[in-house]
């Protein structure tokens, strides 16, 4: 005879410890849920707030006196000869000093006619500048302080003769003293020995003056040989020369130059950009090969961004991009070809970072996007 399986019997204690305990289970199992939401809430509220705040308070990057006043001084002799018929003129080129292994010199600027190229050196000295026995040049300024420096003249001859050998080197030669130095003097307040004045490579800063209110008139034959005394008889560039001088020139290498809100500008070189991966990617294409500038535009009004902020929205940093074209013997020119293969517009998050290393500094620095106005890349 077969017996029936009788079923575990629980008493009600047990079935009701056991009921708390599945609670208590699911209970904790929630509440981490929650708290893990919670968490991820207030990160994310965090992350968008400290973007609206890094939004709405750019930094400020104020440029010195001393730099911002050089800076000018180079931006105004090279606008006074932009736009006169017969002249190219080319700024802050860098050529690379195979004489000496001192990695590049700069060439403030070059004025290309069809009789002669002019690397010139622009100083906005004030004081008195005198020449010392040993080749030096001396600077005393009004507040009684001295600057000792290196024979301007001499630096300057020297640029002349690596842009020579530059321009040999990439095809273009050259008559011979077609390649001529200059060293402009700018400031009405720089008052030079008559040994540094009557070299004949120096422009004094009465010359100068002279130049602005009486000479830059008429054609270039006509305002040129009053500048730079140059030689009327001198030979004319052939066409093919000339373009291909230009092409050059307009290709060679300068500074990265980096225009930070509040006015300062940094120039030195472009390393890259860091920042969330899927934007990081997107700015991959900013290459020197084929863009000439990115171009940052700022919402910063804070209703938009208040209300923005509210709904969930982060805010963005609008870029414009210009295309490099190598074919423009201009170089103040450059169009936004639709066949780039990549956006001229674009829109990232503001906490990017553009990694840059300034002249003279030995690290690269990294400036947030946000404060950035505009990244213009050499060739």
């Amino acid at each position: 005879m077969h017996m029936k399986p009788q079923s575990q019997a629980y008493s009600p204690g047990y079935m009701k410890a056991k009921a708390i305990w599945n609670f208590t289970i699911w209970f904790f199992w929630l509440l981490k849920l929650l708290i893990m939401g919670a968490v991820e809430a207030l990160a994310d509220f965090y992350r968008r707030l400290k973007l609206l705040v890094l939004t709405l308070t750019p930094g400020q990057e104020l440029e010195l006196e001393s730099d911002r006043a050089g800076r000018a001084a180079e931006l105004r002799v090279s606008s006074l000869f932009e736009g006169i018929q017969g002249v190219h003129v080319f700024t802050s080129l860098r050529i690379h000093d195979t004489n000496q292994g001192r990695g590049k010199r700069e060439i403030d600027l070059v004025l290309v006619t069809k009789k002669e190229l002019f690397v010139v050196e622009v100083k906005n000295w004030s004081g008195k500048v005198e020449l010392l026995p040993d080749g030096s040049w001396l600077q005393i300024r009004r507040n009684g302080t001295s600057q000792r420096h290196s024979n301007v003249v001499d630096g300057t001859r020297y640029r002349a003769q690596l842009l020579t050998s530059y321009l040999k080197r990439k095809g273009v030669n050259l008559p011979l003293g077609f390649v001529q130095p200059k060293v402009f003097l700018v400031n009405f307040d720089c008052k030079p020995d008559l040994a540094i004045s009557m070299q004949p490579e120096v422009l004094s800063a009465d010359q100068w003056q002279h130049f602005i209110e009486h000479d830059r008139v008429g054609t270039p034959s006509g305002w040129m040989s009053s500048l730079f005394s140059s030689q009327q008889s001198a030979p004319l560039l052939a066409e093919a020369t000339e373009k291909q001088l230009l092409y050059v020139l307009n290709t060679a290498p300068t500074w990265d130059r980096l225009e930070l809100y509040g006015g300062k500008v940094v120039v030195g070189d472009f390393h890259t950009f860091q920042g969330q991966e899927e934007e990081r990617r997107a700015l991959e294409f900013a290459k020197r090969q084929t863009v000439k500038q990115l171009t940052m535009t700022h919402r910063r009004g804070w209703v938009g961004h208040t209300l923005g902020f509210l709904v969930g929205r982060s805010p963005k940093v609008s870029i414009n991009v210009t295309v490099r074209d190598h074919q423009d013997a201009n170089p103040t020119r450059s169009r936004n070809r639709r066949d780039s293969g990549f956006p001229l517009h674009l829109e990232v998050r503001p906490d990017m970072e553009v990694v840059f290393q300034p002249v003279a500094n030995p690290q690269a620095v990294h400036y947030n996007l946000n404060d950035v106005l505009s990244l213009t890349l050499s060739p």
